[in-house]
């Protein structure tokens, strides 16, 4: 099904890894041009619980026996004597506290997101640590090629490839990686392209890559597949960072089942798609979890975290404690199916709907613009019914908070956005 996105409201009214490089399993074929990868005749159904447990399962390591060991028992030692106290063990010390800017914002937090405890330019990408030598080994090529991973369990580690990576397999790893891709097309054309895409029945870990669109292809990462797990992951130069697709043609349950953590998303391109960049973007996605990243976004984008339910029912996500900056608005989670109730537009009673989404934790940044989103953090339009731009049954928010100022955002937008 080839996506094509719904143009945006306006705003009037947005495991460590192996010592060696590898590539378990074939990077099985290489094609010029994109094509329509066969599907999986299978769906994994995950719980929203077991997520990153199955991803953890999906390439165990060695056994570890419960039983003891055969050994003969040694014989009771007799009672020690008697002694004088030992001192008591010195105390561990704190940790140093956290430079000033941390909790001040501006600029230099943005300059320093490690030195904070954020995901950014210096703790995300491959870990060089865990491959020979300290280096990646190169898989270069044109970066419109496709490279079709076929084989379930394929691991690939410590690779700098050029080329779009086509996931059909179960359970594949890419960690410790660099990934630039381009489709060489533009706009809409580039619909549905990614550096990584899961396909239909497929799933994959995606683990300490650094992914670069080269201003070239929709996201980072294209999730139609029964899971994804994506850890300390840095990307840019795409429309929309990670986008989660129903493929409802396949199976009710395309793009569901996704943690996104540890990552770091900016540099994004209007060059390719509608334009509208997102850090994360779903219409229908269920049972996710998008933890501790850093999305830094710039006024012209369109959000940070965009939720819908134009292709089927958005629900279970959980979107807590992330650093976010910028966008017309920071946040949409919005129920706009069959319409938004907008002029002329149907209301949104009676069709998919968006519900069981929490905001929690999450600290936001007027770095961008003075009201962190270019119009405030969360989107809404008091004016028109019935869900007000929000989710069906309401937004949940808990613990939300302007960084710069302190103020708590839980009850709506901060004062004087536009």
């Amino acid at each position: 099904m080839a996506p094509s996105r719904r143009s945006r409201p306006g705003p009037a009214c947005p495991c460590g890894g192996r010592p060696a490089a590898e590539v378990r399993g074939p990077l099985a074929r290489t094609t010029a041009q994109r094509g329509r990868p066969g599907r999986a005749a299978a769906v994994l159904a995950l719980a929203f619980g077991a997520i990153v447990f199955a991803a953890a399962c999906s390439h165990p390591g060695p056994a570890v026996s419960s039983a003891l060991s055969a050994s003969p028992a040694a014989p009771a030692s007799p009672p020690a004597p008697s002694s004088p106290a030992s001192p008591a063990a010195p105390a561990t010390p704190s940790p140093a506290p956290l430079p000033a800017y941390c909790a001040q914002g501006g600029a230099e937090l943005w300059a320093h997101l490690a030195d904070c405890g954020w995901p950014g330019p210096t703790n995300t990408g491959p870990d060089l640590s865990q491959c020979p030598g300290g280096q990646l080994a190169a898989s270069s090529g044109s970066l419109t090629r496709t490279i079709e991973i076929t084989t379930p369990n394929t691991v690939i580690s410590c690779q700098d490839i050029q080329g779009m990576l086509d996931i059909q397999a179960q359970n594949v790893t890419v960690r410790n990686s660099v990934i630039e891709s381009n489709s060489g097309e533009t706009g809409e054309d580039a619909n549905g392209t990614a550096d990584i895409k899961v396909e239909d029945g497929a799933s994959a870990i995606i683990d300490h890559v650094k992914i670069n669109g080269d201003d070239g292809v929709h996201a980072c990462i294209w999730h139609q597949g029964t899971s994804l797990v994506v850890n300390a992951v840095n990307c840019y130069g795409v429309d929309d960072g990670i986008f989660s697709w129903a493929d409802t043609s396949f199976s009710p349950t395309t793009g569901d089942h996704f943690v996104i953590k540890n990552s770091y998303f900016h540099g994004f391109t209007t060059a390719t798609a509608n334009g509208h960049e997102d850090g994360y973007q779903t219409e229908g996605a269920s049972f996710g979890l998008i933890k501790h990243n850093t999305y830094r976004m710039t006024t012209s984008a369109d959000s940070a975290v965009a939720i819908w339910d134009s292709l089927k029912d958005s629900h279970d996500i959980r979107v807590t404690h992330n650093l976010i900056t910028g966008g017309g608005f920071a946040i949409y989670a919005e129920d706009y199916n069959p319409g938004d109730g907008g002029p002329g537009d149907p209301s949104a009673v009676g069709g998919f709907s968006d519900t069981d989404i929490g905001f929690t934790r999450n600290v936001f940044s007027t770095y961008a613009a003075g009201c962190v989103g270019q119009f405030g953090v969360w989107f809404e339009r008091p004016t028109w019914g019935p869900y007000d731009g929000g989710p069906t049954d309401g937004w949940r928010r808990t613990g939300n908070k302007v960084l710069e100022t302190g103020q708590n955002v839980d009850d709506g937008n901060p004062g004087g956005c536009s």
